[in-house]
């Protein structure tokens, strides 16, 4: 047999009674949150988020690439310099592929 004492019942979780307070809930790095969050909306193509917990800025590329393209820095700048260079890394492989394309249907 399973018995209740509910003399002993403290705390916030007592039978028949409300919760005294909410229970506070917490967002961490509100700066660094929103500046991915404006990133991602000033910068087209990319997915860009915030660890709390690695401390890191992400971007994921959203254009189609052969493989997942995924950049990784500890700053906000410094993940816009290595964006930037993805991009034109890309462009550059883009234009060879499609030139040797276009040289190969002639």
């Amino acid at each position: 047999m399973i018995r209740r004492c509910l003399a002993r019942a403290r705390g916030r979780h007592r039978d028949g009674q409300a919760a005294a307070a909410p229970v506070p809930q917490y967002t961490w790095d509100h700066e660094a949150r929103a500046e991915a969050a404006m990133l991602e909306i000033t910068w087209p193509g990319w997915a860009v988020l915030y660890g709390t917990g690695s401390r890191l800025f992400h971007a994921i590329a959203t254009w189609p690439t052969s493989e997942p393209l995924i950049i990784c820095d500890r700053t906000i700048e410094g993940l816009k310099t290595q964006m930037r260079e993805a991009e034109t890394a890309a462009l550059h492989r883009w234009a060879l592929t499609s030139t040797s394309a276009t040289i190969g249907h002639f």
